[in-house]
């Protein structure tokens, strides 16, 4: 009787650790290419569902097909009233982009790399499009600088208690808000000093109205 109980514990001893190696943790994956290897963030996975999009997303059109996007993710609805996580589609213009995101040139072209997903600049339209993995990425990415802070690399104290969580959404809505406020993108690789002074104060104004202190 001792021997049976032993080897059923072995046996779903085993087992969960199988499972716990073969699936996904709370259904996110980790972004890992290039430089990013480094330092793990975490995404919906595709197929993942939720009833009630993050604030400040965003409405794409492509194809005639409306998707929502927000934060490197992109959303389409389904017929259970949720939204459901889906592979960014090619030709998707977005004004922002995750503060995770891998910067690199190809040519006179900038690049970016975030959530297994290219994007290029379009500075006619300060825009950000989803396109194919571009000739030469891998090589030019390997020399390209991650950014991993919230953009204008500013250091941001909670002086409230929040958690990391809400720390990194906070920052992500505040560059999101800063950037329709002023019309600059300090991602987008422009040298434009007085844009910029802009766009640091307008962001910086954001988080301490959420209760940071901004250095």
């Amino acid at each position: 009787m001792i021997r049976k109980t032993l080897k059923a514990t072995l046996i779903a001893a085993t087992l969960g650790l199988m499972l716990s190696i073969v699936l996904p943790a709370n259904n996110v994956f980790a972004q890992s290419h290039g430089k990013a290897d480094s330092r793990k963030y975490q995404y919906p996975n595709i197929g993942h569902e939720i009833r009630t999009l993050p604030k400040g997303n965003q409405t794409v059109l492509v194809n005639r097909k409306n998707y929502r996007y927000t934060n490197g993710s992109f959303y389409r609805p389904n017929n259970k009233g949720a939204y459901v996580v889906v592979r960014a589609p090619i030709g998707a213009r977005v004004r922002t982009l995750p503060a995770n995101r891998v910067n690199f040139r190809i040519g006179n072209r900038n690049f970016f790399f975030a959530n297994l997903t290219y994007y290029l600049w379009d500075q006619g339209r300060s825009e950000y499009i989803v396109v194919d993995k571009p000739d030469g990425a891998e090589s030019a990415m390997g020399s390209a600088q991650d950014t991993v802070t919230s953009p204008g690399n500013s250091i941001v104290y909670p002086s409230e208690g929040q958690s990391d969580e809400q720390r990194a959404r906070d920052r992500y809505e505040c560059y999101q808000w800063a950037v329709d406020e002023t019309g600059y993108d300090p991602a987008s690789g422009v040298n434009d000093s007085a844009a910029s002074s802009d766009y640091t104060r307008a962001n910086s104004a954001c988080l301490e109205g959420r209760g940071y202190t901004v250095k």
